[in-house]
């Protein structure tokens, strides 16, 4: 069992920020809380259906110098996913996970509660399109 285990079936709720509803940032948000102790800007005021303000939120806070860009292959648990939208043929980064271990990755969608697929799993593989570690864990 990982730390990671207890997070697999919570509720998805848009905008959410505890774990009796979480949104995929919310999701990250709980984990980096709860895991490391830090504490994530909140991004509450975007729900996910506005597709255009998460992917300028998300790009906003991976451009900064508090996430350093991992090459795929290399990452490792708490590392976070940006992924595409779960279409996967926009090439609008709109959504996030956390690396855990073993090769999988925490995630959180509308419809679907919080799961531990593989990466390297057809349903999420093609939709990242980076991989990025917070500075206080570099």
């Amino acid at each position: 069992m990982t730390w990671a285990a207890p997070y697999v079936g919570l509720p998805f709720k848009d905008g959410g920020r505890t774990a009796a509803g979480l949104d995929c940032w919310g999701l990250v948000r709980l984990v980096y809380s709860e895991q490391l102790g830090l504490d994530l800007p909140d991004f509450a005021e975007i729900k996910a259906g506005d597709t255009r303000r998460v992917s300028r939120a998300i790009a906003d806070a991976i451009d900064t110098d508090e996430w350093i860009p991992v090459i795929r292959g290399a990452e490792q648990p708490f590392d976070v996913v940006v992924m595409r939208g779960n279409e996967g043929r926009s090439s609008m980064s709109r959504h996030v996970g956390v690396v855990a271990p073993n090769g999988r990755l925490l995630h959180i969608e509308e419809h679907v509660d919080a799961v531990l697929p593989l990466m390297t799993s057809p349903t999420v593989s093609f939709r990242i399109s980076g991989i990025y570690r917070h500075h206080a864990l570099a």
